[in-house]
């Protein structure tokens, strides 16, 4: 691997382009478009305030950085640098913006979500979509971005409007079965929209295209219930995860349970790997250990002997939010595997077979597991617990690798370029790329280490 020199951010806006040519970070008020191959900088941009917001359009030609406090929202143009557009909410506020996926409308919600703003590039026209709901995940568009699902809340109900982004056209409008919705999605396919309930109440529901319902599914009982929830790319099964600690998966056809994976403190099953992150202890020249220094202990993985016990954390009972049940979901590319985080298990990482409906393996690291994603283009995940490693895991193995620099460079969160040739890793006020070798280069490695662990 390969790492690039250390560059200034602010909030952790660093964005790859869809089509991987480009990469946008923020710095204060500065947006840096720079070229991914030779991180040369292509274009300065100067914003009127502090950027809280960085997306960029689907055709990767123009970018957005939204400014909540002010209310304002600005679009840069790569193509036409000295061309640029402002939109400016007033009284209204801002609380979110996003672009719409033909990259050519922008859409604000205002302030205490009264509305949604949809403002036109091109004809400079303006709708407004009332009643929009203040929830996890409100807003939902469709892969092929035909559609929009919006959740919405009026007269104390729920409902879910879809829209036709072509015109911005009511297509369908329905009320839901929920007490207080919490978040919609749309499968991969798009032909199905699954929206689930507040965490009081285990509720996944599951639509068509025409508002119809067609399935419904609830696992237990007063108790807390759906925190996550993930599609496979294939748009198989859908995840979800839930505060007893354990993952359903509900299968396409019937929309049932197919089975679930539960998250124990004790790992017994001989047929799981177990990785543990263990710290090297470097020596000194008669062997031994050497003097404490100010960089960050090295570490590698080891291949832990069954029966292993993991680390767990007691939630406290009496805060909201207790750290407890599934908070991260991620399938891979190709949906033959799913990675999940358990929270009261905060150092673990559990990779599931989708194939075989079985654990596969664990890695336990040294710290909480901050974030964790899969390259876009192959079986291979992407690992960071806000030290100053990242960690790498494919079927041949897993790695840990220490990024360079004079300071403690913590990684607090992490994104691939569309390729999987390069992630770009993010600290509090900073940002670097680790460069990749191919595939077969970086299995080998990657398998070598986890022969000799």
């Amino acid at each position: 691997m390969n790492f690039s020199e250390v560059f200034k951010l602010t909030s952790q806006l660093c964005k790859f382009s869809p089509d991987g040519k480009y990469l946008a970070s923020c710095a204060q008020y500065r947006l840096v478009v720079r070229e991914v191959r030779s991180l040369q900088v292509l274009q300065l941009f100067t914003c009127l305030d502090q950027v809280q917001h960085l997306e960029w359009s689907a055709d990767s030609l123009f970018i957005l950085c939204a400014m909540y406090k002010r209310g304002l929202v600005q679009v840069w143009s790569l193509e036409q640098p000295e061309w640029h557009c402002r939109i400016d909410e007033g009284s209204a506020g801002l609380v979110a913006s996003c672009w719409s996926p033909d990259g050519r409308h922008i859409l604000n919600t205002t302030e205490f979500h009264l509305r949604i703003t949809v403002w036109s590039l091109c004809t400079k026209s303006v709708s407004y979509i009332k009643y929009p709901k203040a929830c996890q995940q409100g807003i939902s568009f469709s892969r092929d971005g035909r559609y929009l699902a919006l959740a919405e809340r009026r007269d104390c109900k729920d409902y879910v409007s879809i829209f036709v982004c072509s015109d911005w056209q009511l297509l369908r409008h329905f009320d839901t079965d929920t007490q207080d919705l919490a978040g919609i999605e749309w499968a991969p396919n798009g032909c199905v929209l699954a929206v689930w309930d507040t965490c009081l109440e285990y509720k996944v529901l599951l639509y068509s295209l025409d508002g119809r319902q067609l399935a419904a599914y609830c696992a237990y009982e007063w108790s807390l219930g759906v925190k996550s929830v993930a599609w496979s790319p294939s748009s198989q099964f859908l995840a979800v995860g839930s505060y007893d600690g354990k993952v359903r998966i509900l299968n396409h056809v019937t929309w049932k349970m197919l089975t679930e994976f539960a998250h124990p403190a004790a790992i017994s099953d001989p047929r799981v790997v177990v990785y543990k992150e263990a710290e090297k202890s470097p020596r000194g020249a008669l062997g031994r250990p050497a003097c404490p220094s100010f960089r960050a202990a090295e570490s590698k993985y080891e291949i832990a002997a069954v029966p292993v016990s993991l680390q767990t954390l007691k939630p406290a009972a009496d805060r909201a939010n207790p750290k407890i049940g599934v908070g991260l979901l991620a399938f891979s590319p190709d949906s033959y595997f799913l990675a999940t985080r358990n929270d009261n298990v905060p150092n673990a990482v559990w990779v599931w077979d989708m194939q075989k409906l079985r654990l596969f393996v664990v890695l336990e690291q040294l710290g909480p597991v901050r974030s964790f994603q899969w390259d876009p283009q192959r079986p291979r995940l992407a690992i960071c617990s806000g030290g100053s490693k990242v960690y790498l895991w494919s079927p041949a193995g897993c790695v840990s690798v220490q990024v360079p620099g004079e300071g403690d460079f913590q990684v607090l969160s992490l994104c691939w370029h569309v390729t999987g040739a390069s992630l770009a890793l993010l600290s509090k006020d900073h940002f670097c790329l680790c460069f990749l070798e191919t595939e077969d280069e970086a299995d080998g490695a990657i398998g070598q280490l986890g022969a000799h662990t």
